[in-house]
């Protein structure tokens, strides 16, 4: 696919490169003939074409300018939370590493991360804070803008289930409140950071979360379903379309010899498939969850369905583009690379990121696979 579809490059062309031009092609000509496309979800695409006229009709500019503010949006929410739960120093470098970490590169480019991220915050803010109708919302519309989305159903479950969990489970909800100021994260106190919110005592019950919040995910990925079949005449062509890239299949989810296999056997830097470096990325995750573990078990689910399922569905493919929607990975280096003593670690992760995110910008913009 390449974008515009008639006619030769131009320089908006370097903007609208891989997957945005699927996305653009979907926006322009909707789900008619391009059987390749159907793959892609459809609330994305449809946005753009929504905003488009404000644009002069240009399809690319309205994609444009909502990955800014959807991106934005997204960030300020992230910023808020962290804050609140684990001080406004572990916000800073959280948000720090979030923008700065080189999948990042496509919350401002024509592609869904931006608004699957705004989605992801928005339910995120919506189970803890208690606002159920924003997070019913959320929950809708996530399995229409990325497949991985109908999986949402496990952290609400989380919060569902989590009042009738054994406290050493369920009740370091307000954990998160505090973070060990030592660094050591096996003792048993915890002392408060500056910006936390002193809220030390585990409660004996925790607020329930309405078992009804299950049925979002399920309804948007049944109204994904009757769109796809009215657009094309068969309700799971956007499955059938999967196979034409061979990459992401459910059946990848319990093929355990094939997911470690791929872990183990890099072919380049960075590429189609094979790449050390979403390799890399899959470690940094897998280092951070302990830290996960520790300041709120309800990270978990999260990080489960937005970084672990992407891994195993793809194997590894586009594998640091997904992680940048895996926000427990940040909030973890936030915390743990806030303290005094890890100031050299932290600013060398950053100097990295900052490298490889400008190494993949320049790969994207010049047609060249960036993730």
């Amino acid at each position: 696919m390449r974008w515009p579809r008639e006619g030769t490059p131009v320089f908006a062309s370097h903007f609208a490169t891989w997957d945005a031009a699927h996305y653009l092609y979907l926006s322009e000509v909707g789900y008619r003939h391009n059987a390749s496309s159907w793959a892609f979800y459809p609330l994305w695409p449809l946005l753009v074409r929504w905003v488009s006229p404000l644009f002069g009709r240009s399809h690319l500019v309205g994609g444009l300018v909502l990955s800014n503010l959807f991106s934005l949006a997204a960030w300020l929410i992230f910023y808020r939370m962290v804050t609140r739960r684990w001080g406004e120093s572990a916000a800073d470098w959280g948000l720090l590493f979030l923008i700065t970490f080189p999948g990042s590169l496509f919350f401002q480019f024509n592609y869904s991360e931006s608004l699957f991220l705004l989605l992801v915050m928005a339910l995120w803010w919506g189970l803890e804070e208690r606002h159920y109708g924003w997070a019913w919302v959320a929950g809708c519309l996530l399995p229409l803008t990325r497949g991985v989305g109908v999986f949402a159903l496990l952290p609400i479950g989380w919060y569902v289930i989590r009042p009738m969990l054994p406290r050493r489970f369920g009740h370091n909800y307000r954990e998160g409140d505090a973070v060990l100021a030592s660094g050591d994260f096996s003792g048993p106190e915890l002392k408060t950071r500056e910006g936390a919110n002193q809220r030390l005592d585990v409660a004996t019950t925790l607020p329930s979360t309405p078992p009804w919040l299950l049925l979002a995910p399920l309804l948007g990925w049944g109204l994904y379903l009757v769109l796809i079949g009215y657009w094309t005449g068969d309700p799971f062509e956007g499955f059938r379309a999967q196979k034409y890239w061979g990459v992401h299949s459910i059946s990848n989810l319990w093929n355990m010899p094939k997911f470690v296999g791929g872990l183990f056997t890099p072919t380049e830097w960075h590429a189609f498939k094979g790449s050390v470096l979403d390799r890399c990325v899959f470690l940094l995750l897998l280092g951070c969850l302990p830290i996960i573990w520790r300041l709120d078990k309800a990270l978990l689910a999260w990080t489960y369905v937005l970084g672990i399922l992407p891994a195993m569905s793809g194997t590894f493919t586009s594998f640091t583009r997904f992680a940048s929607c895996s926000f427990p990975m940040f909030i973890a280096l936030g915390v743990f690379l806030s303290w005094r003593e890890w100031c050299w670690l932290r600013y060398g992760l950053v100097g990295v990121f900052i490298v490889l995110h400008v190494v993949l910008v320049w790969r994207f913009v010049n047609f060249r696979w960036a993730g």
